[in-house]
């Protein structure tokens, strides 16, 4: 039967491929005045070919490992590439001397504490835990 093999089909490629429901969201230092940004601000943004915020001051980014939650979804949500293209294009973009060393984390708890090391610093953590913030950190949304 047709249907059952699509059905199959369907069911093996989500054994595969698994799903990765959890969002996350762009947080920032709240002395940052940094307070929206669009999807394609956002791309660049991460992508590193914005290095300021509107008002002037650097964008420092926080990024995690290629196995990192957030990396996945940023991969996924933003780019559509994998997360080792985007880290390989970040570390060119750096070792030419075009983009400011981004600091690592590969939690939400790391990630927070990096934001909240300074002005222009963002970063990406589960909507979980965006829900409790600290007040020295606030998100950043995307219209």
């Amino acid at each position: 039967m047709p249907g059952t093999a699509l059905f199959v089909a369907g069911a093996l490629a989500q054994l595969v491929q698994p799903a990765r429901s959890e969002r996350f969201v762009v947080i920032r230092a709240a002395a940052t005045k940094q307070h929206m940004l669009n999807r394609e601000e956002a791309k660049l943004v991460f992508s590193g070919r914005t290095k300021t915020w509107d008002d002037g001051e650097a964008i420092v980014l926080v990024i995690g490992s290629e196995d990192s939650p957030a990396m996945h979804w940023m991969s996924d949500a933003l780019f559509g590439v994998t997360p080792k293209i985007i880290l390989t294009k970040l570390k060119q973009d750096t070792f030419r001397g075009e983009l400011r060393h981004p600091l690592s984390a590969d939690d939400d708890a790391h990630t927070i504490r990096r934001v909240q090391s300074g002005r222009g610093v963002v970063g990406l953590v589960s909507e979980a835990t965006a829900r409790t913030l600290p007040s020295d950190v606030t998100i950043v949304g995307i219209r």
